[in-house]
């Protein structure tokens, strides 16, 4: 009797051990993707802007990060921003993103010593109000992260 209880004690701490523990694991930060590609604004390079994408939550992306990047001559390759240290780095987690150009308060662009004011809709400056949206995945086709802005 005694042995028998001690077996199922020895069984219960291994169990607990096992899965109680998989919860403090976790999964060590999301896995990032490389995400760039090019901006234009009215068929034209975009230069010295700020391209935001913001987890799409409609889209089931709950994702606590924020992934921009610096447009210069028309490029931009992102990085992300977490809540967490883990979830910081070079690229974007997989999932859907509303994306964005940030602003001042005022709604304009903001300017860069010697660079004039980009003119932009005004629509692109809000996260929750831009049409654009994009998935970031695996093994994007050539241009997937492409974005055409219209003023």
């Amino acid at each position: 009797m005694a042995t028998e209880i001690i077996q199922r004690r020895r069984f219960l701490a291994t169990f607990l051990c096992t899965f109680g523990l998989i919860p403090l694991t976790g999964c060590g930060g999301q896995r990032h993707v490389p995400v760039s590609g090019s901006v234009t604004l009215d068929g034209l390079p975009l230069h010295n802007a700020i391209l935001v994408f913001s987890p799409d939550t409609s889209k089931g992306n709950t994702a606590r990060v924020s992934c921009t990047s610096l447009v210069q001559d028309g490029r931009f390759e992102l990085h992300t921003a977490g809540v967490k240290r883990s979830e910081a780095g070079p690229g974007a987690p997989l999932g859907w993103y509303k994306v964005s150009l940030r602003g001042t308060m005022s709604g304009e662009m903001p300017t860069f010593p010697g660079q004039p004011e980009i003119q932009v809709n005004p629509v692109y400056l809000d996260a929750e109000k831009t049409p654009l949206s994009i998935e970031v995945v695996d093994n994007p086709e050539p241009g997937h992260y492409d974005i055409k802005l219209d003023k």
